[in-house]
């Protein structure tokens, strides 16, 4: 069977992971996709790392470790791509988790495309989840696909290095991750970056399922708010220059990005930083910054309190407290399963009190 389906390479870089590589592998070494390799870039980690990985491929079969000299993500990155096989590569980060059929749904979207060179890629949606891969948010679900390179711009549809599955030419030829980025001390958008140079030249498909974990703790990346908005601003005016862009799609590509940068800047306590953010937001697009700002608004205050229902909803649903990430269905939010979950006793395993509406 595997000889008819492309080889898929699953790439993990990892830095001093050893808290949580072991559940990350195992989450991609459970896909149920079955043309898979696995291969886990060591950068250089000081930690014990290594040595899981290696107890790991005595395991697993399709698993394999190489150390490098440690250069950063978007090289290690870099380097699986080169030393992956041809068909796909699949990015995952150390610390974060993948549903069983990420990479079986990836390649089946992408295979509605079969002798369509154009397509080369395809992202999932994400859901956060905390250091006991409890998930305790969804992230946007976006469902954009085909030639959204201008839509990229203004929105991060994909949100982290974990959802995308690339043809491995593809990869190559756009030139694979920016290292520069962390070099600068701005790491972190290497990943839309990347998305960007492959939407210049291809089509990116969609699986609009929760099918990545993004792990949120105090080492990860994403915690440090105000290097992620300073990277969104080099990343956007790298592409600034492409011939596709009028001037008034790069007002409004640079309007999207201090837009996003008001509430990390804030949430870094760069509180003048977060007001010329907001000031320069309106003034490059005053119609669609008005816009936006109120419905990132209302959507922000709108997940606050969906949350705190599934908090109180939790406490009638004990049983759902215990449930991880993998547990989960992709297809449905996590409020929906939180309060709509009936407990098995009352509705059946797997069950939703809606069921027989």
């Amino acid at each position: 069977m595997t000889d008819f389906l492309p080889k898929v390479t699953v790439v993990i870089p990892t830095y001093n992971a050893e808290s949580f590589i072991e559940r990350t592998v195992r989450s991609a070494a459970s896909q149920t996709y079955p043309n898979l390799q696995i291969l886990v870039i060591d950068d250089g980690s000081k930690d014990n790392s290594r040595r899981i990985v290696e107890d790991l491929c005595q395991e697993i079969p399709f698993l394999k470790i190489e150390t490098v000299k440690n250069g950063g993500v978007a090289r290690a990155r870099n380097i699986g791509t080169e030393l992956a096989e041809d068909g796909y590569v699949a990015y995952l980060d150390a610390d974060d988790l993948w549903h069983p059929q990420k990479i079986e749904k990836q390649v089946e979207a992408l295979a509605q495309h079969a002798g369509d060179d154009s397509w080369g890629a395809c992202y999932v949606g994400f859901r956060l989840i905390d250091t006991d891969d409890h998930p305790f948010a969804d992230g946007a679900l976006y469902e954009e696909s085909g030639d959204f390179f201008f839509d990229h711009l203004l929105i991060n549809h994909a949100g982290n290095g974990s959802v995308l599955l690339v043809r491995r030419d593809v990869a190559l030829e756009v030139g694979g991750f920016d290292p520069s980025y962390a070099e600068k001390g701005i790491g972190g958008c290497e990943d839309r970056d990347f998305q960007l140079k492959i939407l210049q030249k291809y089509k990116i498909e969609v699986v609009p399922e929760f099918l990545v974990g993004y792990r949120v703790h105090p080492e990860s990346m994403s915690t440090n708010k105000s290097a992620i908005a300073l990277g969104q601003f080099a990343v956007i005016e790298n592409f600034l220059k492409d011939p596709r862009l009028n001037d008034r799609m790069r007002r409004r590509a640079l309007g999207a990005a201090h837009r996003s940068a008001i509430i990390k800047f804030w949430r870094s306590r760069l509180y003048l930083q977060s007001v010329r953010s907001l000031v320069l937001h309106l003034w490059l697009d005053p119609y669609h910054g008005l816009v936006r700002s109120l419905t990132r608004l209302y959507f922000f205050g709108r997940r606050r309190v969906l949350y705190l229902f599934w908090l109180v909803s939790e406490r009638h649903n004990r049983h759902l407290g215990t449930r991880d990430f993998l547990m989960l269905d992709p297809s449905r939010s996590l409020f929906s399963q939180a309060i709509y979950y009936s407990p098995p006793d009352a509705a059946g395993p797997n069950r939703s009190v809606t069921d027989d509406v």
